[in-house]
């Protein structure tokens, strides 16, 4: 089978299941050795024991986003092991506070930017001087970057503000040959839609699961972006299920 990102190495946030697990699983198919990385130490034992299974190379990484101050030493943990680091992919994030506007709670909206925000911030310029010279950064968005919906203000306003970040990164780490791609994976089987299932917070909690996408699509989307040749994408933020992209992605 072809392997196009053999001999590299990626690090992938939130890896314990879901989109995360999946992307994880198919960059190793696609060749890469995988930092598998989670809160905490052990929790994406399953993820790596998945992709050892199926032949590729892979390792358990602790690393919370939202522990701003602990960030850049498990960056360098992981790419030391590694021993180079190609591929940074900002998955980890959280749906929470689900509330009406006037009843969230400033601290909980906080925690919701650190998470959703400073931490890909801080992942990206820790990995920065590894990334130089055809280094691939691609954050995890949602629809919900452009669209408010009721309830997800703080959501929305962390997915928005990691938009303009993926934009930020690819304008300045262009000269570098750093490129950064946002993907917005659609409705996706994982806890989170769960959560907001049980939130019956607005329409989106009445999608009833089965009408979920599965998060392997999203994990060879990223796969794919890894490693193809596609400027026309960097510093945007790609829908998975744009029919132009699925067909230039193989996810068809």
């Amino acid at each position: 089978m072809t392997r196009p990102l053999a001999g590299r190495a990626a690090l992938v946030t939130g890896g314990r299941h879901g989109i995360g697990a999946a992307t994880a699983l198919a960059l190793a198919e696609a060749g890469a050795a995988v930092a598998v990385c989670g809160r905490q130490p052990g929790d994406c034992a399953a993820t790596v024991a998945a992709i050892e299974a199926a032949g590729g190379i892979a390792f358990d990484q602790q690393l919370d986003v939202g522990d701003l101050g602990a960030v850049e030493s498990r960056v360098e943990a992981a790419a030391e092991r590694l021993g180079r680091l190609d591929i940074i992919v900002n998955n980890a994030g959280v749906i929470d506070p689900m509330a009406p506007l006037p009843e969230i709670d400033a601290a909980a909206f906080d925690r919701a930017l650190r998470v959703n925000v400073s931490g890909p911030l801080a992942v990206v310029t820790a990995a920065w001087p590894y990334l130089n010279n055809g280094g691939r950064v691609i954050n995890v968005l949602s629809g919900a970057a452009a669209r408010p919906m009721p309830g997800w203000a703080a959501y929305c306003a962390s997915k928005a503000a990691l938009l303009m970040l993926t934009r930020s990164i690819d304008l300045e780490g262009a000269p570098a040959g750093i490129r950064c791609f946002g993907l917005a994976p659609g409705l996706v089987d994982t806890a989170m839609q769960a959560s907001i299932r049980a939130a019956r917070i607005n329409d989106i909690s009445n999608i009833p699961r089965e009408k979920l996408a599965s998060p392997a699509v999203a994990g060879r989307a990223i796969a794919w972006l890894a490693g193809a040749d596609a400027p026309d994408y960097a510093g945007t933020m790609v829908d998975v299920r744009d029919e132009g992209f699925r067909r230039r992605a193989g996810l068809d």
